[in-house]
């Protein structure tokens, strides 16, 4: 961890200690509230015929040590067109979500299996 001064219209200089996986730039933060640590990003990676690897569900980490709302740190999965934040009880729930579809995916496999071998009829 390092310190750091982040300048804002309504606090003026505000010195911080910026996580050690903090990737933020922080010169577009306005104002003390707005100080977000963000971290890498991480994405799921699908194989796709059509286009190759496709990333997809970026996860990575967000901490809004001034925030009004949530100061705590936060997961954060990008699902749809929105950002949606976790807590790790919360993270846990969408791994299992995901386990979960990914028997789905297995079953649904399986029967796409069974319709190209019939040539696309079903029995």
């Amino acid at each position: 961890m390092k310190t750091i001064t982040i300048p804002t219209a309504d606090h003026g200089d505000v010195q911080i200690t910026e996580p050690d996986w903090c990737t933020a730039d922080h010169t577009g933060e306005a104002y003390r509230e707005d100080i977000e640590h963000t971290g890498a990003v991480t994405y799921l990676v699908l194989p796709t015929e059509c286009h190759g690897p496709e990333r997809t569900l970026p996860i990575g980490f967000l901490w809004r040590p001034f925030s009004p709302t949530n100061n705590q740190i936060m997961a954060t999965l990008l699902i749809g067109e929105g950002l949606h934040e976790f807590d790790s009880v919360g993270l846990i729930r969408a791994a299992d979500a995901l386990v979960e579809h990914a028997t789905t995916l297995r079953v649904y496999a399986r029967q796409l299996a069974v319709l190209q071998n019939k040539g696309g009829a079903a029995q």
